[in-house]
């Protein structure tokens, strides 16, 4: 990969992705179903939490979590609403992040 091919990804996300384990959790989850999305109840059943703390993490909601720092927002996941039903999907972008992320934390293991 030619150094004009390198994607940016903004230390902001990461520092965001790392400061939360849901969010990060909800952005593993979404990279290994991609290029499918799920619905609220279903990523919420398999990350293990509360749906409004998932919908905190994906949209931001309140004081605790940031809207700027909403995976959407972020442009890491996004939303399609079909049929009345919102269904969540990895971005390309958010792809990109959460390889780096994988090669990061495998790095920082040796």
């Amino acid at each position: 990969m030619g150094s004009e091919d390198r994607i940016f990804i903004n230390p902001t996300i990461i520092r965001s992705l790392n400061k939360s384990k849901l969010r990060k959790k909800i952005v593993y989850f979404l990279y290994d179903i991609h290029p499918h999305g799920t619905y609220l109840s279903e990523l919420s059943r398999r990350v293990k939490s509360d749906p409004s703390n998932v919908l905190g993490c994906l949209k931001g909601m309140g004081n605790r979590y940031n809207g700027s720092s909403s995976l959407i927002e972020l442009g890491l996941v996004n939303c399609d609403g079909k049929e009345g039903m919102k269904i969540y999907q990895m971005t390309t972008y958010g792809k990109t992040v959460v390889e780096y992320l994988k090669d990061y934390d495998s790095a920082d293991n040796w």
